[in-house]
């Protein structure tokens, strides 16, 4: 899991509790994703809308309890982004 997976999981884990719901990516991808895209956090293509980050969430809770661990998280974003 790459370093840059972890940085974007603690910045979208809004409540800090080490997991992260579909409600929070799709607020904290809104509220701070231009900021993170902006400081190479996050490509920029990756920014979207809600249906976006919902269907980021969707590929990434393999388990289907909407909850997303940083395992999940990272092992979708690595793969996506080409953060491997």
């Amino acid at each position: 899991m790459s370093d840059k997976a972890r940085k974007l999981f603690d910045a979208l884990d809004l409540n800090a509790d080490g997991s992260l719901t579909r409600a929070e990516v799709i607020s904290a991808l809104r509220s701070k994703g231009p900021t993170l895209a902006a400081r190479g956090d996050l490509p920029f293509w990756g920014l979207g809308d809600a249906d976006d980050s919902s269907a980021l969430f969707d590929q990434a809770d393999r388990n289907g309890d909407a909850v997303l661990s940083f395992e999940e998280f990272a092992r979708e974003v690595d793969r996506r982004f080409g953060w491997r």
